[in-house]
């Protein structure tokens, strides 16, 4: 009988100890991943920046991982792995708002807070999306074009990617204001993949096709500085209007100099920012207002590019 006792009485000690064993840590940091389009091109720099600053203020772990070029199949390659790791919420640029709703799909399935930012999946199981309105802004470029090119002319636009739903909204927008200026035209347009070596190439033979004209529209990161190294290769900086999308300090000095007329500059820190935010909101629970965040954009032009100089220091 003492036996029995003593038995009863090392398991009741023991049961503690099993228990604590099975059960999760209270204190596990929720882990957030960022997924660009690519990781290329310093746009992508400050999305992460501003991915750091949110897990630093929260006390979360955040990881940015995207491919090292626009690539669909290796973006979902690296979502497919962050599913299989359970992480806690993942935050996506997609290279195709269709390609990419089937991996949105997978995740939510295992209850992985999804959001999209800077680029939008509307038809995907995702939260929300933080970012630009991308038709406005392409508005705001296309009556920047309209006012440097004096309401006439003719324009070819160096194109980031014809999947990416951004940029496709973006020409959008900026199609609507040509169309306004019957004496304006789109006589050329190219895809480049974000790929800088491939839009200068095509920009150059853009201006042998046509020497007479008169601007280039980039829709992406990569277009306005292709347009001008060609620009200035043949002489012409200054004579072809070039508006672009994205700041960084080299495009800033051309906006200055006046070989770019116009930059619409995004807020990609911020979206990093508010990516990592909701995503933890989303985990406790919060839920938006609105499934669309809009982080803005601005006009860069040579009248305020002193001022934007200043905040890029």
């Amino acid at each position: 009988m003492k036996k029995i006792f003593l038995t009863i009485a090392v398991l009741s000690l023991l049961a503690p100890a099993v228990g604590a064993v099975d059960k999760p840590k209270a204190d596990k940091k929720p882990v957030y991943v960022l997924v660009p389009k690519s990781v290329v091109h310093p746009y992508w720099a400050k999305c992460r920046k501003g991915m750091e600053k949110a897990a630093k203020e929260l006390g979360v772990k955040a990881i940015f991982d995207g491919p090292p070029n626009n690539d669909l199949a290796r973006q979902i390659e690296i979502i497919e792995g962050y599913i299989t790791q359970r992480v806690t919420g993942i935050a996506i640029s997609p290279n195709d708002a269709r390609g990419i709703q089937e991996v949105i799909k997978r995740a939510a399935r295992r209850d992985i807070q999804v959001i999209t930012f800077d680029s939008d999946s509307p038809a995907s199981e995702r939260t929300m999306y933080i970012g630009t309105v991308n038709k406005e802004a392409g508005r705001a470029a296309g009556r920047a074009m309209v006012e440097a090119m004096g309401g006439k002319g003719t324009i070819a636009v160096l194109h980031g990617s014809l999947t990416a739903l951004n940029l496709r909204e973006r020409l959008d927008g900026f199609r609507e204001e040509i169309r306004k200026a019957p004496d304006m035209k789109i006589v050329a347009m190219e895809e480049n993949r974000d790929d800088a070596a491939l839009a200068l190439s095509q920009a150059e033979n853009i201006l042998q096709r046509y020497p007479k004209l008169g601007g280039f529209f980039g829709t992406s990161v990569t277009g306005a500085p292709a347009a001008a190294v060609a620009l200035r290769s043949k002489g012409m900086l200054g004579k072809v209007k070039v508006v672009g999308f994205d700041l960084d300090k080299e495009n800033l000095k051309s906006v200055q100099k006046g070989y770019i007329y116009a930059i619409v500059e995004q807020r990609p820190a911020l979206m990093g920012e508010l990516a990592i935010k909701w995503l933890d909101k989303l985990h406790r629970g919060i839920r938006p207002e609105n499934e669309i965040l809009d982080t803005g954009v601005e006009v860069v032009t040579k009248e305020n590019a002193a001022k934007v100089a200043e905040s890029l220091k």
